[in-house]
């Protein structure tokens, strides 16, 4: 998933669990995911998961 939105810093801490918890469930099942983002610039969220 992709969007053209303002990005975020990648070494801030978030308040919440979201992304963490995501992270958790495509590993959970032996997939990958990863967020690709830059202040200013969007985020890519890339979960890819075993068949």
């Amino acid at each position: 998933m992709a969007d053209d939105g303002v990005g975020f810093d990648p070494s801030g801490h978030g308040r919440g669990f979201g992304l963490t918890n995501m992270a958790n469930r495509v590993a959970a099942v032996g997939g990958s995911f990863r967020v690709d983002t830059t202040p200013g610039h969007g985020t890519v969220v890339r979960a890819t998961f075993p068949l």
